[in-house]
């Protein structure tokens, strides 16, 4: 069984991406957008995939194991390395070993799975993903010794900012080779893994890269290189949710004089579709925000419109979003949901698309989990 027939015959709701050269893509570019402190949230627990074994426990089923041959020797990019994997393991995270190890076709008979096109330093991340369901290596450093498990200051509290910084710099030692010397994110490398994780089926592990790329887009404030937009146009489906997301973050973004002085050339038709989502909105515009039913009880309380920019009477009864606080009334809202109704424009602030309905900056804490869907 070949990853080029699963591929094609794969869901078409699976998200993936695809693999290339790292070479151009060692460094990310800053969008010179300020960081903006934000206030704490509760922490919530991320949902576990019911195709992924719970690895405590699945030891004890641990029967046998199977060969994967990854490269081609005629490629000196990927030189052939065989991996010895827990069969188990393997078929219940990936339908496409499944179907290969466990059916009448030749791998099944020999439990040898070759991968000639893929490369062993993605399958490798692959694996450390398999055994531990992270891409993060652990770390007890500064951040746990300094805070414990002490929950995070509230923003007037004179620690905060230094909660921050010890924060910010526990995750950088955390991410290690997800970064490169300079702390940039290595986002040739996930894409590299999410286009492996698409043709492999892993639906949890693609998800986990869209979360972590979406983290690390805000941690260092940068956005993919013009090389990276070649990878993810020449070698990943269309549909692929890594698309919207890196579109999202060069939407959202102030990323105009990155995009017209860099000196590399971007992928003629990611300039086109980011030229088309900037005309027009999408959806989550509004459906990013995580409304509730509010009314302003005075009119210093009260805030304007988002759509029409008429401040809100106090006791009428309107919209705000619990993360961002932005509020809407209920005529834009109803105008937002027609064919051609309303749309917000695209902002910098508040909830940010790549996070997801109502997943803003301070939800920081539920990035580790697979909540793309």
């Amino acid at each position: 069984m070949s990853l080029a027939m699963a591929t094609a015959a794969r869901p078409m709701g699976v998200p993936a991406m695809e693999m290339a050269s790292p070479a151009e893509s060692e460094t990310s570019f800053s969008t010179q957008q300020g960081h903006q402190e934000e206030p704490p949230r509760t922490r919530s627990r991320a949902r576990r995939s019911h195709d992924r074994l719970p690895l405590r426990t699945a030891f004890r089923n641990f029967s046998g194991v199977v060969e994967v041959v990854v490269g081609d020797d005629s490629d000196k990019s990927r030189p052939v390395t065989k991996y010895t994997v827990h069969k188990e393991l393997l078929t219940s995270a990936s339908p496409f070993f499944a179907a290969a190890l466990n059916g009448t076709f030749a791998e099944g008979l020999d439990q040898s799975v070759r991968l000639p096109e893929e490369k062993p330093d993605s399958f490798e991340w692959f694996l450390q993903w398999l055994y531990t369901g992270s891409l993060t290596v652990p770390h007890a450093g500064a951040f746990g010794a300094h805070w414990g498990h002490v929950s995070q200051p509230p923003l007037d509290h004179p620690m905060h900012s230094n909660y921050v910084r010890v924060q910010s710099d526990s995750m950088v030692r955390t991410d290690g080779d997800l970064r490169n010397h300079q702390g940039s994110p290595k986002y040739f490398l996930l894409v590299d893994l999410y286009a492996l994780s698409d043709r492999l089926l892993t639906t949890p592990l693609s998800n986990h890269i869209l979360s972590t790329i979406a983290r690390l887009s805000e941690a260092t404030n940068s956005v993919p290189t013009p090389s990276d937009t070649w990878i993810l146009y020449d070698s990943i489906r269309d549909n692929a949710p890594l698309r919207t997301l890196i579109l999202d973050l060069f939407a959202y973004k102030k990323t105009d004089k990155l995009l017209e002085t860099h000196k590399d050339e971007w992928h003629p038709r990611f300039l086109r579709d980011l030229v088309v989502k900037l005309k027009r909105p999408g959806p989550e515009a509004i459906e990013r925000h995580s409304l509730a039913a509010w009314r302003p009880r005075s009119w210093s309380t009260s805030k304007a419109c988002e759509g029409c920019k008429e401040t809100l009477k106090p006791g009428i009864s309107a919209d705000k979003c619990c993360s961002c606080e932005k509020a809407f009334c209920g005529g834009c809202l109803r105008r937002h949901g027609e064919p051609h109704g309303w749309t917000l424009p695209h902002d910098t602030s508040g909830c940010k698309p790549w996070f997801g309905r109502a997943m803003c900056l301070r939800y920081h804490e539920h990035m580790d989990g697979e909540a793309c869907q």
